[in-house]
């Protein structure tokens, strides 16, 4: 896959409502993850089709998650395609978080999270763990948090391309966020 920095992508969600009562949760949950997960992202929803469009850090990957998983343990029928997830050989599911892949089982294995965030509290400068908890964090949405760990992994190693990628999203999209429309 080749995206370029600046080009958004697109998700998509097909919903697959069997009642009235399917499509009122799903708005529900539409609305609750555009409330919890800051995005700039472009959303568009008709007909049952929910495409978002983006460059990934800017939250449009967060919110697609959030709102599927929240689809998913309700037990309501869709089909998504992302061009930032991805089936390897072994088919196991990949996910692009700036320029490299991860493990989706990683990223969504609370006990490994556990694990990272027991590592950096007992030692603020583990590099590694800093930074699994920075994708995790980001992967899920947590902005502040994975602001965090990627500054604490910068101050052990302040070369890393990635650690720097990674601060600059983060860093653009939350000040997106907090500055007003208009002001610069």
């Amino acid at each position: 896959m080749t995206t370029g920095r600046n080009n958004p992508t697109t998700c998509q969600i097909i919903l697959k409502p069997r009642h009235a009562g399917e499509a009122k949760t799903i708005n529900y949950y539409l609305e609750l993850a555009r409330e919890r997960i800051p995005t700039y992202a472009g959303i568009n929803f008709k007909d049952n089709e929910l495409s978002i469009q983006g460059l990934g850090y800017d939250g449009r990957c967060a919110f697609c998650r959030y709102f599927r998983k929240s689809l998913k343990n309700r037990g309501l029928r869709f089909n998504s395609s992302c061009p930032f997830e991805v089936q390897d050989d072994t088919y196991a599911w990949r996910v692009k978080i700036g320029s490299a892949f991860f493990e989706q089982d990683f990223l969504e294995n609370e006990e490994k999270y556990l694990v990272y965030l027991r590592r950096a509290e007992n030692d603020p400068r583990d590099l590694e763990a800093q930074l699994a908890l920075g994708v995790i964090h980001e992967y899920h949405g947590r902005f502040a948090q994975a602001l965090t760990s990627y500054w604490a992994a910068h101050e052990v190693d302040p070369g890393d391309a990635f650690i720097k990628e990674r601060l600059q999203d983060i860093l653009a999209l939350l000040q997106r966020i907090l500055v007003p429309a208009g002001r610069c």
